[in-house]
Formats: C-alpha cells, structure tokens, sequence
C-alpha cells in the first residue's frame, strides 16, 4: 500500500480533437483513480478548473515543463507529484473512427520539481462505426481495464508502489458493460447539471443494473435534491452492485443509514450503520463519519471511541484529530485536547483555523506567550480580506480564523498595554517614595 502519496491530476495533451478523443481520455483517467485509490493514492483532479472538456471541440498541446513548474508552485505543501501525458489518436483512412490510442504518462515528482516518464502504452481493440464517427467503440471491455491497469503501474512504479494481483474488474467495480460504462463516465466527468448527470446514470444502470459506480453515484445526487427515497432505492442497488467489497458496502450502508434519518426513521438508521461497522470495522473513514452521527445525537462517549478506533488504525487520520480536539475541548479538557490539534497541524501546518483554535486553548489555560504565537501565525495564514472556505464538517470553525486571531491579539495588546501603564504607575510612586 502506498504511503500518505498525493497526486495532482491534470488534462492530458493530444494530437487529436473530438467527442471520443475526450470520452477516452477521461475513461483513462477515471480508471486511474480507481486504481489510485485501491492503493491508498489520494489525488486532486483539475481536469474542470484547467478546462478539460476543450478536446471536443479544440486540439490541445501537452503542457510544457514550465507550465507544470507554475502549477506545481501553487500546489499544496505535501502534493507528491502533477500527472499528465499524452493521447496519440490513429484514426482509420475512410470513416475517421478510432483504430488505436497511443497513451504516454508524464510524471513531475516534487518537490524537487524532477521529471519521469513511463513508456508509452498502445490500445487498439476498436469496432470502429463507419455511420457514426463521434462514438467510440471498445471490443473488449477486459482489454480496456487491462490497459488502465498497465498505465497505472507505469505512473505508480516511480514511488516504488506496486498494483496488487487482486485489484481487477471486480474489485475496481468498472462496468464490464463498454456501453454502461461511457454513459457513466459522460455523467462523471462531462455532464453539468443534477438533472444531465441523473440521466446518464439512469443510462448506465439499465445497460448493467449492478453496476455499483452508477448506483452509489445516482444515490448521492437523489440525496442532494432532497428525495430520499429514491436515494435509498439507489443505494440499496448498490449495495447488490458492491458485491464482496467490504469497504463499499461499509460505505453504502453508511449512506443508507443517512437517508432513513432525513426519513424521520433513527432505528433504520442505526441498524445500517452497525451493519456498515460489521462489513469494515476498519475503515478509519467509516469509523469517523460514524463518530459524527453520534455526535449529532449528543452521545459524546460513543462518538470519542469511535474517533479514538480510528486514529488506532490510523494515527494521522487528520478528521479524527481533529474531531478528538474538539470534543476533548468541549468538555473542558484542554490539556486533553491541545496535543490532538497541535498533531493536527503538524499534519497540515498551514491550516490558519487550527492555528487559531490552539490560540484560543491556550489563552483559556493563560498561557498569552503560546496564544499569542498561534494567533499570529493564523492571522499571517488567513490575511484581512481573504476568502476562509469553511467545510460542513468543520464544527469548530469561527467565521474567519484569521479575523478571530486578530481580534484576540488586539484584546491581549490592550492588556498588556493596560499593565504596562499600572505597572508604570506603580513604580513611578515608589521612586517618589524613595526620594
């Protein structure tokens, strides 16, 4: 398994142009993250924010090292390395369908800013459709996955990881339905709306009715527009769809759960998330989010044990020290909390909004000198005027942790200030004393 590795993903450079030069291109890259994430890769994917979509309609050039160095100086601290490369597309001489794809991964390890790049991987099991040039065609689904999986290995072999002999069609849950499969990925990653993205699932679903991905997805989307039946409907299929996997089922329930209590129906609620407890009891995630549902419910005790089960699992589970923080804070146990948030932020340094709680902790224990330093350096990472994004589940937030910072820094200011003056007077009488 890999070790904390973090990828940046960005769009891929290539010589063609066309509806299914982009269908491929994100068919690939999808898989990649499947595979990234069966062994323990996080990954940021950049692929809307740089304007990936643009290969349907336009040409588009690799990006060149300096382009990726600018993108690599604005990337977080701990990032390990910016994937791209590039699709050399073959088309065929009377109808212009794809006959073959040519990937080249590239890879920027940082942060010494060094370049990799893996052989070149060629694809060419295509039907090619002489009516319909735009629709790309793979005649062996397996074929496919065993070109994600190569690609994959290449990219990953750098950073001495290696892709597990398990890790397949089945464990990686890609539809081994070609058909199913692009009209999920088209919702994914091409679709702009709920409504756009629903159908394309819907699409999916009937092609291969197990296919988990498009189930658990469509499930995510009914939850987000509030109708809870039709999402637990979605889930339930996805539990049939996640077959042996524990950690997906775990995660399924986990949403079914949810979804009975936007039903008004707790007892339901809580028997899916023993059951997501039984499938993977050691998913830190699962044992988190779980923690949070008993901390809706005031059950402080069950929801610290469930935080403290994960950090033994996974002692720089971040969410977990955070949460432990908070909880130990709220109950007055700041000695108990400060070496979680102070783990915390080794984690994430520049995390302006616990520099800032660590502030607070410390000045209610009176300790002004450390207060003093966190509120500082919150105040440096989160500057008047700048835009704090603060997450759901960051329960602990203040509406800015740099404007909290500051704010306390001035009340400590005027308090020595006001002490420095009574210390003043004080020694000014005594040396009138004296004369």
């Amino acid at each position: 398994m890999a070790a904390n590795l973090k990828f940046v993903l960005v769009p891929w450079g290539s010589d063609s142009v066309g509806e299914d030069v982009w269908l491929l291109e994100n068919a690939l890259v999808f898989g990649l993250e499947c595979v990234f994430e069966k062994v323990g890769v996080s990954y940021a994917d950049l692929y809307d924010q740089l304007q990936g979509d643009i290969k349907r309609t336009s040409t588009v050039r690799p990006y060149s090292e300096s382009d990726l160095r600018a993108l690599a100086s604005r990337a977080p601290v701990d990032t390990d390395a910016i994937i791209d490369g590039h699709l050399a597309v073959q088309r065929g001489p009377e109808t212009s369908a794809i006959i073959a794809i040519e990937a080249a991964p590239r890879i920027l390890k940082l942060p010494h800013q060094t370049f990799e790049a893996p052989d070149a991987f060629r694809f060419d099991s295509f039907t090619p459709d002489s009516e319909h040039t735009t629709f790309v065609n793979v005649e062996n689904q397996e074929r496919w996955l065993a070109f994600v999986l190569v690609t994959a290995e290449a990219i990953l072999a750098p950073f001495d990881v290696e892709v597990p002999a398990y890790v397949g069609p089945e464990t990686l849950k890609m539809s081994r339905s070609w058909e199913a499969f692009c009209a999920f990925v088209k919702g994914k990653r091409g679709a702009r709306t709920i409504e756009e993205k629903l159908g394309y699932y819907r699409q999916a679903a009937r092609t291969d009715p197990n296919f988990y991905w498009a189930r658990f997805n469509a499930g995510q989307l009914y939850k987000q527009q509030q109708d809870y039946h039709s999402s637990r409907r979605e889930f339930l299929a996805a539990v049939d769809g996640a077959g042996d996997d524990p950690n997906l089922k775990g995660e399924v329930y986990f949403e079914l759960g949810l979804c009975s209590i936007f039903l008004g129906d707790t007892k339901t609620a809580r028997n899916f998330w023993d059951e997501a407890l039984s499938f993977a009891p050691n998913n830190p995630t699962l044992l988190v989010n779980i923690a949070g549902t008993y901390e809706q419910e005031e059950n402080w005790g069950r929801a610290i044990e469930l935080h403290e089960m994960a950090l033994e699992i996974d002692p720089s589970y971040y969410k977990a020290l955070v949460s432990l923080g908070r909880l130990k804070a709220q109950d007055g146990k700041l000695e108990e909390a400060i070496p979680f948030y102070t783990k915390a932020l080794e984690l994430r340094p520049d995390d302006s909004l616990r520099h800032a709680i660590l502030g607070g902790c410390y000045l209610a224990q009176g300790d002004e000198v450390e207060a003093r330093s966190y509120f500082t350096r919150a105040s440096e990472l989160d500057p008047p005027g700048s835009r704090h994004e603060v997450r759901i589940d960051e329960a602990d937030a203040p509406p800015s942790p740099g404007d909290y910072a500051r704010q306390e820094l001035a009340k400590l200011a005027e308090a020595e200030s006001k002490r420095r003056k009574a210390e003043s007077k004080e020694g000014g009488g005594w040396r009138w004393f004296n004369r």
